[in-house]
């Protein structure tokens, strides 16, 4: 089934879910810049591909949610408090994979590189370094920490669904 129910979210919503957390986590491989000075393996290979991986997560998280939006009234709901906080971190979450990949442009763009996808410049070098897009370009990092932490509250979320209150939840999305 491609579309959700109010029981179980469909096809393509768990595609995009999985996917999306698969490459989310690749992301947090850059947190590996901040271990003995940059020179770690995991930087290495998956540094350079950051901000490539960012600008797929952008259009992977636009696609997601002009689905969700097609498919709110079948899908499943939470309720009470449990569901509003469930809500308001789903909220941040989209919100944090929505501008990041911008801020880390600008951060890219004011330090004087080009923008690339895949090695295709989407931004040609600029002629200096611009402080106004670093300063606001900054800000991608303290997200990225706050996406950290809310993607660990996510699976601490389902595991107390799974384990504890032995409910559905995580079932929904499998």
């Amino acid at each position: 089934m491609l579309d959700d129910s109010h029981q179980r979210y469909g096809a393509v919503t768990r595609f995009f879910h999985w996917v999306m957390a698969i490459l989310i986590v690749e992301q947090f491989f850059k947190f590996a810049d901040r271990i003995n000075e940059g020179e770690h393996w995991l930087g290495d290979t998956f540094g350079p591909l950051h901000g490539s991986i960012g600008l797929t997560l952008l259009m992977l998280v636009v696609l997601r949610i002009l689905w969700a939006i097609s498919q709110r009234r079948q899908r499943p709901v939470n309720e009470g408090l449990e569901g509003l906080v469930a809500k308001a971190a789903h909220g941040l979450m989209y919100f944090c994979v929505l501008i990041m990949p911008f801020l880390g442009m600008l951060y890219v763009y004011g330090k004087g590189y080009p923008v690339k996808f895949f090695g295709l410049e989407l931004i040609a070098k600029p002629a200096g370094e611009t402080e106004w897009a670093i300063a606001v370009g900054g800000f991608h990092s303290p997200l990225a920490i706050l996406l950290a932490l809310l993607v660990l509250a996510h699976i601490a979320s389902a595991i107390y669904h799974r384990m504890v209150k032995k409910d559905d939840v995580l079932q929904r999305m499998l």
